[in-house]
């Protein structure tokens, strides 16, 4: 293929497109009118869909739906246009001038404690813009794959979680480095009559508990680990977040278990109060993932010591053990 008869910028519309499904999500992502995507989209099709005799994408009722072809493309194109991104980058990164996009996905439990520490980012870096998207299911696929360039989640340090939930169970692949540590707390409304009796593991397992959905997954550790002990806890409701979970212990006689850094805001918002958790786990390492391939890139470094720099108040927290 001669690759002098592509216009290469139409190389990051596709991918942009692979990714968004949509000309008005790439609209939107391009900051681009609808009319003006679809025309690209026909000089794609017109110059890279007629050398491959693919349509690269077509249409249907959820949107615009990638080939076969297009979609095997997806991962070498990537990597190609990130290649090509390392090479026209600037030796230094200057927070004051350079204008980077970078987009980031945090767990819930991350995104309430974190984000409240940003703003001071603005007046640094003026210019570096975070796109703050959910936590995808194929989150560690995306790191790897360049769709995102930082993920931020919890994970447990206790050597008696199975797998994949210990920090030890990480993706090699990626890289990686701890923001912050949090014990777990129990939550419950500021009025609770158990908040007037002793607190022990028997009180503890008297009221019905929230389970909540993290990651899709219903596993918790302290499960497993009160079973070991000859325990279950019981289940009062189940439901998909922290948040439903604080709404209901708000107007009930149920409580939950979080780590300490977000239970403490979520006190705060939803007139609850803490106990601590009545048997020993180890704490939650928040850590910070990244494709290696972000290792070198100023701009990336920057934001990274600027996440950490941010994040020690969270150390210094009751929620937190230190990095031990």
């Amino acid at each position: 293929m001669d690759l002098t008869r592509i216009d290469l910028n139409l190389l990051q519309l596709m991918l942009i497109l692979l990714e968004e499904r949509s000309v008005t999500g790439a609209a939107a992502r391009l900051h681009l009118s609808q009319s003006a995507v679809s025309k690209q989209l026909g000089k794609l099709r017109q110059q890279l869909g007629k050398a491959l005799d693919d349509p690269l994408f077509v249409r249907n009722a959820q949107g615009l739906m990638p080939t076969p072809k297009a979609q095997a493309m997806e991962g070498d194109l990537r990597a190609w246009l990130l290649a090509a991104s390392r090479l026209l980058q600037p030796q230094g990164f200057d927070p004051l001038r350079d204008q980077q996009s970078f987009r980031v996905a945090l767990a819930e439990t991350a995104f309430h404690p974190i984000v409240p520490l940003l703003p001071p980012l603005a007046q640094q870096a003026p210019g570096l813009h975070l796109n703050m998207v959910p936590q995808p299911a194929n989150q560690f696929e995306q790191l790897k794959h360049g769709q995102l360039d930082l993920l931020i989640l919890p994970r447990d340090t206790d050597p008696r979680v199975h797998y994949p939930w210990h920090v030890d169970h990480l993706p090699s692949e990626l890289s990686g480095q701890e923001l912050y540590r949090s014990r777990h707390s129990c939550l419950l409304r500021h009025d609770h009559p158990a908040l007037q009796r002793p607190w022990d593991l028997a009180a503890m397992l008297a009221l019905k508990q929230i389970h909540i959905w993290v990651e899709g997954s219903e596993f918790w550790l302290m499960d497993q680990v009160l079973a070991t002990m000859g325990h279950k806890r019981d289940p009062g409701a189940r439901v998909p977040d922290f948040h439903s979970a604080a709404v209901m212990a708000r107007h009930s006689d149920m409580m939950f278990v979080c780590d300490g850094n977000f239970g403490a805001q979520l006190q705060t918002r939803f007139q609850l109060a803490s106990l601590p958790l009545p048997f020993e786990l180890a704490a939650i390492s928040y850590r910070m993932l990244w494709p290696k391939l972000r290792d070198a890139d100023p701009a990336h470094q920057w934001l990274r010591q600027f996440l950490l720099r941010q994040c020690e108040a969270l150390r210094d927290e009751p929620g937190d053990s230190g990095n031990q």
